[in-house]
């Protein structure tokens, strides 16, 4: 497996496991912590939005790190960011280690290789997976398996 397709495959694994949060706060739709959980899915998206921008330097649109998207708008947001980050791999397989300048939140500029970015989405988005999945728990809800090996499981 090429280092491409193992970015891809992870970049499948966040879309899937977004999926699966998604759907945990379609179906649960009254507990104490649902809109803390789905501000955590929210920003999981809009860090995704302002990624992409910031790593193929295109102008931002009026999108905040912590936005408020409808929850009915989610899955095709989840779905848009899954094909221009799986679009980006696959048409840049061979600069994936490519130096990134940008500015972050704070206006600071850094460099960061394409690779470490693309690793800092799945994980970042790992961590607020975790922070809902412990909302849901607090609220008695068994929150739904998001671990990597699961949807290694799943798909092979």
């Amino acid at each position: 497996m090429t280092p491409a397709d193992r970015l891809e495959k992870l970049f499948n694994y966040d879309r899937w496991a977004n999926r699966k949060v998604l759907d945990a706060l379609e179906i649960h739709s009254s507990f104490a912590e649902r809109g803390r959980a789905i501000d955590y899915l929210n920003h999981i998206i809009g860090t995704h939005h302002h990624w992409y921008y910031r790593v193929t330097g295109t102008e931002l649109p009026d999108t905040e790190i912590w936005p408020e998207f409808l929850l009915a708008d989610c899955r095709a947001l989840i779905d848009a960011n899954h094909r221009r980050w799986t679009a980006l791999i696959s048409e840049g397989k061979d600069e994936l280690d490519r130096p990134v300048t940008y500015s972050n939140s704070r206006g600071e500029e850094h460099t960061s290789l394409l690779s470490d970015i693309l690793h800092h989405l799945v994980i970042h988005g790992q961590h607020h997976r975790a922070q809902i999945a412990k909302l849901l728990r607090a609220s008695n809800i068994d929150p739904p398996a998001t671990d990597f090996i699961f949807y290694t499981r799943k798909m092979d």
